[in-house]
């Protein structure tokens, strides 16, 4: 297993106070060193208040522990926000773990993040690791490679994050239609199109997305750690997207410190690799025909064609 007294953590916030520090709090006796911690600006005084005392919480005097704070200069929502924290975390490392401040991860996973980062830096079809898989639950559990990424509890390398924002910038006007040609087939829906242009138009505020259409796309995977190896405790009113935990299926009180096979890398098997990458919003795609084909273009004009209203409206509103 890997050292992990000098592996970097993210930690992305806004203005829950108790959860993050719950966090930081958690990392220290883990025995992480390096922590960053990003914060969106804020939407109100209330907001103002609670980042205060978040920057006095960070600005603590500790002398092993070592955090460096960036409050941002105004609000940038739930897509644009991370991006930035993510992308001021990576100027200053070559790799590092990223978590929500509603998430921590098991001392043994922090470990084998730090394992895999040395061992995986050279591997270009490799663009992230993942802290869990709700798939398994085994007394020794596997990594699996795997299309899709999962967010809460993460970790990838300053490169790879370069090569997602150089593509973002790639594809940032293309449209619907020419997002759903660069899908693989198995997965070319006008929907899934339809939710990369929402956020890319800040229609919908997310940014996760767009992340593992980078992985789907250019043909990459995400190591994922077989089991639950992380434990998320937002699932409440001060979540954004998603505050019941079973909308998501998933049963946190798994969370445990496994054995893990570092070494033993396996594909998961077909049903389970599908089931995956939809729960992260990209469907699987059946018995396609030219009906069908001709649904799919119709309705790409259709979305355009919302969204062109909806920029209208929006800019209207901006001049008020």
């Amino acid at each position: 297993m890997g050292e992990i007294k000098d592996l970097p953590v993210l930690i992305l916030g806004y203005n829950r106070l108790e959860k993050l520090t719950r966090c930081i709090s958690t990392l220290e006796k883990q025995g992480i060193k390096k922590i960053y911690v990003s914060i969106d600006g804020p939407k109100n005084d209330y907001d103002k208040k609670i980042q205060k005392k978040i920057i006095n919480f960070c600005g603590r005097s500790k002398s092993e522990l070592d955090i460096k704070f960036k409050n941002l200069d105004k609000n940038y929502g739930c897509r644009n926000a991370p991006i930035k924290g993510i992308s001021w975390f990576f100027e200053e490392n070559k790799y590092g773990v990223i978590l929500e401040d509603d998430v921590i991860v098991s001392k043994k996973c922090l470990q084998l993040f730090s394992y895999l980062l040395e061992k995986y830096v050279l591997k270009k079809d490799i663009m992230s690791i993942s802290s869990f898989n709700e798939f398994t639950n085994k007394e020794i559990e596997s990594i699996y490679s795997i299309s899709v990424f999962r967010s809460w509890g993460w970790a990838t390398w300053a490169e790879k994050w370069r090569i997602h924002l150089d593509f973002l910038n790639k594809i940032r006007n293309l449209s619907i239609w020419q997002l759903y040609n660069l899908l693989p087939e198995e997965l070319r829906l006008i929907e899934t199109a339809e939710i990369i242009k929402s956020c890319q138009l800040n229609f919908l505020d997310a940014w996760d997305y767009e992340f593992n259409f980078s992985h789907i796309v250019n043909n990459k995977k995400s190591l994922t750690i077989g089991g639950i190896n992380n434990y998320v405790y937002g699932f409440d009113d001060s979540a954004t997207h998603t505050q019941n935990i079973e909308n998501i299926g998933i049963d946190f009180e798994l969370f445990c410190e496994r054995n893990i096979c570092e070494k033993k890398i396996l594909k998961l098997e077909n049903n389970k690799h599908i089931s995956t990458v939809e729960k992260c919003g990209f469907s699987c795609v059946k018995n396609k025909n030219i009906l069908s084909h001709a649904k799919d273009i119709f309705k790409s004009i259709f979305f355009s064609l919302v969204f062109y209203l909806r920029k209208i409206k929006r800019n209207m509103y901006k001049k008020f």
